[in-house]
């Protein structure tokens, strides 16, 4: 098995590639061509011999011209630059988007695994990882060997394991190496780590390929020099809280993955959002594919009707296919139920039958970090859930509003590095929804922890009612004690994130394990190991 970064240092077998191929519309100076082993785009892991490429990232003001003189005093056999830079010297190719040559050089170099595998982008603001997952289960009860490159890991078909090599998070001040913390969070490849992920799956059999493209990732061009088959967008409505700005953006991305997809390919949309139309005619040579909650929707190919919903999760009848089909989900919400629809339509479009399309569906029995369910025994319900926006904290806390009938807690914070709005907005949303609400830390990074709590707490129109407890543990365990027979508790905003960064140091942290230890009987109020 061939496993590389293309962004590492160059290995013995590594083939090279034909700039003067991989660009053919790029201005050369100083040669006609050249042949590279290795390309980065970031000069601090550059190593000598490769090709630095400069790319710009509009939300951080990240430039990477400003770093040509340093990237050739590491050893740069040459760059690749949007205008002309004299510190270059002879060998520079100038193109008019960096990011895209590089996504470009980074497939040449992995062998352009795309061509080799059929990909299927998921986009969207929320709900890419539950369709992703609800997809690949499909795919794999249907006799298909599918990957997956996602939040929750890599899984070849077989076998899954965590990322960690190519999203490592970024230096402050400093162009991302994988993720984009802040409110924007989330799973966020690099073109480099994406070339190499699908080699990989490619290598190990795979006959296909889902990627989940957040828009952090698709503005980083990720995904623009990968062949798609299939693009679904699970949507692009403008959540309440986030800003206009951010939505615009997310859509742009959006729209420009559609495009991508080849002649004969399916785009799959949402027929609930207002906005789906507008991406069912950005690729006209793609095939359109409709799914929704409602029959009532326009042009819709799969639709869910929801029969049933409670604490074990959620029934509904899918209907598009040779036959209605009845599917227990054990998942709670809405969300779950759209994704299942999402998953399903793609799999209409590609001819799969119902039965291995239900097989797949409730084979998908926990999601971890989204209203995953902690159980000891206890009678309460405890869920952690990554939501760490408006939007998700809204919808979060209304699925157990739902399903619950005692008292809604909320445990939840705000990352540093946010705005004021910001995290007024989450304030607004768990007040709203809540009846009581604990505010602690997160990942402070290099802001002041009490900075971040007083701008949460003006947030709230009776700060009085809020609990405020800056050691997140204790936060967790306080709640815990406070429930009562028939209470709903939501711990938010890490999901399976198993640290907290602070200021000076990132400290192993995970929601869940304290959760269950403390069900467990192992920990008390009073007793606790701090972590701030």
């Amino acid at each position: 098995m061939a496993r590389w970064f293309v962004d590492r240092p160059s290995r013995r077998g590594i083939h090279s590639v034909s700039l003067r191929r991989v660009l053919p519309e790029g201005r050369f100076v100083g040669a006609l061509d050249w042949k590279v082993t290795g390309c980065t785009d970031d000069h601090r892991r550059l190593e000598p011999g490769q090709v630095f490429v400069a790319t710009r990232h509009e939300h951080t003001g990240y430039d990477g011209h400003a770093f040509v003189s340093e990237a050739l005093e590491r050893g740069a056999a040459g760059v690749i630059v949007e205008r002309p830079s004299e510190a270059a010297g002879r060998l520079q190719v100038v193109v008019d988007d960096g990011a895209l040559a590089f996504a470009r050089v980074c497939q040449a170099l992995a062998g352009d695994p795309s061509r080799r595998l059929a990909v299927l982008g998921i986009a969207g603001i929320m709900g890419r990882t539950l369709a992703g997952l609800f997809i690949r289960s499909i795919l794999a009860a249907a006799g298909e060997r599918v990957g997956l490159i996602g939040a929750l890991g890599l899984h070849d078909g077989a076998t899954e394991r965590p990322l960690g090599a190519g999203f490592e998070p970024r230096g402050e001040g400093s162009r991302p190496a994988g993720r984009v913390l802040g409110p924007r969070e989330g799973f966020a490849p690099s073109p480099a780590a994406v070339s190499a992920l699908l080699a990989e799956l490619a290598d190990n059999g795979c006959s296909g390929a889902i990627v989940e493209a957040p828009g952090e990732a698709l503005e980083r061009s990720a995904l623009a020099a990968v062949d798609l088959h299939a693009a679904l967008v699970t949507d692009v409505l403008a959540p309440h809280g986030f800003p206009a700005d951010f939505v615009l953006d997310e859509r742009r991305s959006i729209a420009r993955l559609v495009h991508q997809v080849v002649p004969g390919g399916v785009v799959v949309v949402n027929a609930d959002d207002p906005s789906a139309e507008i991406l069912g005619g950005v690729n006209l040579a793609a095939r359109r594919v409709a799914f929704s909650l409602s029959d009532q929707a326009h042009e819709v190919d799969v639709h869910v009707r929801v029969t049933q919903e409670n604490a074990s999760g959620v029934q509904f009848v899918l209907h598009g296919f040779e036959r209605p089909g009845l599917v227990h989900l054990p998942l709670l919400g809405p969300r779950a139920a759209s994704a299942a629809a999402a998953a399903a339509a793609l799999a209409w479009a590609l001819e799969i039958k119902l039965d291995a399309v239900v097989a797949g569906l409730e084979s998908v029995r926990a999601v971890a970090g989204s209203l995953e369910r902690v159980d000891q025994g206890q009678d309460f319900d405890v869920r952690i859930d990554s939501a760490a926006t408006p939007a998700a904290l809204r919808e979060a806390l209304t699925t157990l509003r739902a399903v619950s009938t005692g008292r809604l807690h909320c445990v939840f914070a705000a990352e540093g590095g946010g705005d004021r709005l910001f995290r007024r907005a989450l304030a607004d949303a768990v007040e709203s929804t809540a009846d009581r609400i604990t505010i602690t830390a997160s990942n402070p990074r290099h802001e002041d922890p009490n900075q971040i709590l007083d701008d949460l707490l003006a947030g709230f129109h009776q700060p009085g009612k809020v609990r405020v407890e800056p050691d997140r543990q204790t936060a967790i365990e306080t709640t815990l004690a406070d429930a009562q027979p028939g209470d709903a508790i939501l711990i938010a905003g890490k999901g399976r994130q198993a640290y907290q960064i602070f200021a000076n140091r990132v400290v192993p942290f995970d929601d869940h394990q304290i959760v269950e230890e403390w069900l467990r009987g192992r920990r008390r109020p009073g007793k606790t190991q701090r972590s701030a």
